[in-house]
C-alpha cells in the first residue's frame, strides 16, 4: 500500500492531502502523477465540495481498486455504501460529481451518478414531472407538443 501523500487543490482553492493509492482511481490523475514530480496538483474544474465528495468516494473503494477477492459480505456492504452516498445529495450535487467523475474518469463514480439520474427519471410519471424535476423549460409550442404527444402514444 502506498503512503505517499498527494494535494489536490479545487478551482475555489481548497487543498485536500490525500493517499496516492486514493488518487490513482482516477485515470486522468493517475497519468498526470506519473508525469509529474510534484505533488500538489490543481484540479480546475472541481469545486472543493465536489472534490471533497469524489475523495470520499474513492476513499470507500479503495480496497475495490487493489484487487484481491472481495468477500460478498464486503461487497454488499460497499453496495450499501455506495446506495447511501449517492442518495443522500440533491441533484444538483449529483449532476456536478457527475461531471467531476466524467472529468477525472472514474468509472465506477460516474456510473453511480448515471445510475442515480437514471433512477429519477425512471420514477416520473409523465413529461411534465421531468421537466419539473431537472428544471427543463418547455420549448415547444402547444401544438408542437400536441403533435409529439400524438406521436409517442
Amino acid at each position: 500500500m502506498s503512503k505517499e501523500m498527494i494535494t489536490l487543490k479545487s478551482s475555489d482553492g481548497l487543498c485536500f492531502v490525500v493517499d496516492e493509492e486514493v488518487v490513482l482511481q482516477s485515470v486522468v490523475l493517475s497519468h498526470i502523477v506519473q508525469d509529474c514530480a510534484d505533488r500538489e496538483y490543481p484540479i480546475t474544474n472541481v469545486t472543493g465540495k465536489i472534490l471533497k465528495l469524489v475523495i470520499e468516494y474513492c476513499k470507500n473503494h479503495v480496497a475495490d481498486v487493489d484487487g484481491g477477492d472481495p468477500s460478498s459480505s464486503d461487497d454488499d456492504a460497499l453496495k450499501k455504501w455506495d446506495a447511501e452516498f449517492i442518495t443522500q445529495m440533491d441533484l444538483c450535487t449529483v449532476y456536478d460529481l457527475l461531471m467531476a467523475a466524467h472529468y477525472l474518469d472514474i468509472k465506477g463514480l460516474l456510473d453511480l451518478t448515471c445510475q442515480r439520474v437514471a433512477d429519477v427519471l425512471a420514477a416520473c410519471k409523465d413529461h411534465k414531472e421531468i421537466r419539473a424535476t431537472f428544471g427543463l423549460v418547455n420549448d415547444f409550442t402547444a401544438e408542437e407538443e400536441a403533435e409529439v404527444l400524438k406521436e409517442n402514444q
